[in-house]
């Protein structure tokens, strides 16, 4: 299992879980389709990837690295 932040671009992810210090923004991201056995796909990165470009439930999403490394994929 692996953090969204460490994902590879291209390649589309299914969630399976969150950080345990993940309450902070849990609220925000469900609210943005963020949950348990939704796929993401990795559509970009900034050049030094502190920046994400994201594709979830149909539309981009742009996200930090810092918070894309609390949600777990496979």
């Amino acid at each position: 299992m692996i953090t969204l932040n460490n994902g590879k671009h291209g390649k589309v992810y299914k969630i399976v879980g969150f950080d345990k210090n993940f309450d902070d923004i849990s609220r925000r991201f469900l609210e943005l389709g963020f949950t348990r056995g939704q796929n993401v796909k990795i559509v970009s990165t900034s050049l030094q990837k502190k920046v994400f470009l994201v594709q979830i439930r149909g539309y981009l999403l742009s996200v930090r690295a810092s918070l894309l490394s609390r949600v777990q994929v496979e």
